[in-house]
Formats: structure tokens, C-alpha cells, sequence
């Protein structure tokens, strides 16, 4: 039995690794669209980005975007979810020069800056909706930097076994391992990772997966309040292997601005939608 799953499981990432996936985007529902996409523009400097009726800001290299949407009747602030459920992290090689931007715009801090275990500067703050921003200037980064600018590093999200979900996201997501958060674990096996990130093949942009109390805000939030997008070429095939691998399919198939969306819960509740591009 271990030898036909261990077939399966190389079978499925073939056929998800044969797709190219992009992590495109996680999107958020805000009292006000405008005013949320003009203080991203205006405090951090990214650059507001109109696709049809759909609003989002990106970074300088183009590398991630956040998505705004507004719908009254849904939650549209953020301050009572955990840090440890869900944050966005920015890396810069100028902190302190974005942390009094964000305060100075209305912002304020989660929680007192601080070193991690590999040194690097941390600074937890929240946008004026209470969005969770995790600033961080790394000793040494994981992705090219633009000087003096914010690049999206990475989307971090609570799961209740982080290495196991890792190894999930790319077994079933054609995701890959960039690195690990301790230097010395950089040649081993995911199971050893202390703090396991996945991220695209194309190298853009991470999810950073915690454990720590199994907090699960952001999972209850649901779709109608925020979701992770990822862009894939055949969004059918692709959710089908994500079904298999115990993933579930959240409605029907829906075309829109020339995409096709699909929604899926992944096994720990994180709200996914999979876009494919489709000629009208």
C-alpha cells in the first residue's frame, strides 16, 4: 500500500508540475476600495493596478498584489484577527522609513519590534482597517530587492501541522520549497524545517505556514470576506488533483473579465480561488 500511494502522490505532482501556478494575489473586503487601494499607493508605494470592476495594489517589481472589494453586510475590519491566523509580509532594506509612514498614515503597531532567531528586524503593524503587516528587513533576503522600495514577501497563514501542509501545497499545488527560516536546515527535508514556506516555481512570491496555537481566525472568515488566489493554465485539471489530495470544491466554475474562477477549501480551511485565463 505505501509503494501505490507513493506512485500516486509522484503521479499527481507530474501532472500539477506539467501547469505553471502563480500566487497572485490574497484579497481582503474593506469598507471603502478607493480609500484602502490610495493608502497602499500613498504610504507603502505600491501601485494601484484597475482590471474591469476589480481593484488591486501590487509592488514595484509586480511580484504580488492585494485585491480590495466592498461589501457592507461582511466583515470589513481586521483588528481582533490574530497575527498567528494571517499577515502579509513586506521586506525592505529601509524599515524604519516605512514604519513612520504607516504611522504617520494612520497605522499602528501589533506589536514592539523585535530580532528573529536569524536577526532579522521584524516590526508587526496594522493598516487603518486593521490588515495584518509583518515589516521586515532581512540580514540576508530571500528575494532581490528594489532599493529603497517594499517587496510582498510573503503571505503567512496558520495551519494546525505546518510541515505536513507544506508538503500538501506541493504535492497537490505544484508549489515548491524556497528555503527553509533556519539557515542550517537549507539542505534538509521539509520535515525538518522549524517554519516551512512554499512558494511558486517562478519564484515570485511565499507562503509562510505557522502552527503556533492553531489559531484559526482567518479560516472562518470565509470566502465572502477574504481568499488566496493562484493563476494555473487549466483550472478544471488542477482542482480535480487538489479534490484527490482531500481538498473541496466550495460552488461551480464561474467565468468572469475573461477568467475562469474556481473556489476550494484546502484540508485546513484556507479559502483558495484557482483562475485560469480564457479566450472570450
Amino acid at each position: 500500500m505505501r509503494y501505490v500511494l507513493s506512485f500516486f502522490l509522484i503521479i499527481s505532482s507530474l501532472a500539477v508540475n506539467a501547469q505553471s501556478i502563480v500566487l497572485k494575489y490574497v484579497a481582503f473586503n474593506v469598507p471603502d476600495v478607493r480609500v484602502a487601494a490610495q493608502w497602499y499607493h500613498n504610504t507603502l508605494g505600491f501601485t494601484i493596478v484597475n482590471e474591469g470592476k476589480d481593484t488591486y495594489v501590487s509592488d514595484a517589481g509586480r511580484n504580488f498584489r492585494i485585491r480590495f472589494f466592498s461589501d457592507p453586510t461582511q466583515k470589513n475590519n481586521y483588528n481582533d484577527i490574530s497575527f498567528n491566523a494571517c499577515h502579509m509580509a513586506i521586506e525592505t532594506d529601509d524599515i524604519h522609513k516605512w514604519e513612520q509612514r504607516v504611522l504617520q498614515a494612520g497605522g499602528k503597531y501589533n506589536t514592539d519590534s523585535r530580532l528573529n532567531a536569524i536577526g532579522d528586524k521584524v516590526i508587526d503593524m496594522r493598516d487603518p482597517n486593521g490588515l495584518m503587516l509583518q515589516l521586515i528587513s532581512r540580514v540576508r533576503p530571500y528575494y532581490s530587492r528594489t532599493p529603497g522600495a517594499m517587496r510582498f514577501e510573503h503571505l503567512a497563514l496558520n495551519m494546525s501541522n505546518n510541515k505536513e501542509a507544506a508538503l500538501w501545497y506541493v504535492e497537490f499545488m505544484g508549489l515548491t520549497i524556497p528555503w527553509s527560516k533556519d539557515p542550517a536546515d537549507s539542505i534538509r527535508p521539509v520535515s525538518n524545517y522549524r517554519i516551512p514556506y512554499v512558494g511558486d516555481p517562478g519564484r515570485n512570491m511565499a507562503m509562510e505556514f505557522l502552527t503556533t496555537g492553531d489559531v484559526r481566525d482567518y479560516t472562518k472568515l470565509g470566502f465572502e470576506v477574504s481568499y488566496v488566489a493562484f493563476e494555473v493554465k487549466n483550472a478544471a485539471a488542477f482542482i480535480k488533483n487538489m479534490v484527490r489530495g482531500g481538498a473541496k470544491q466550495i460552488g461551480e466554475p464561474h467565468k468572469s473579465n475573461g477568467k475562469i474562477y474556481i473556489r476550494v477549501r484546502c484540508p485546513w480551511g484556507n479559502m483558495l480561488q484557482v483562475e485560469q485565463r480564457v479566450a472570450w
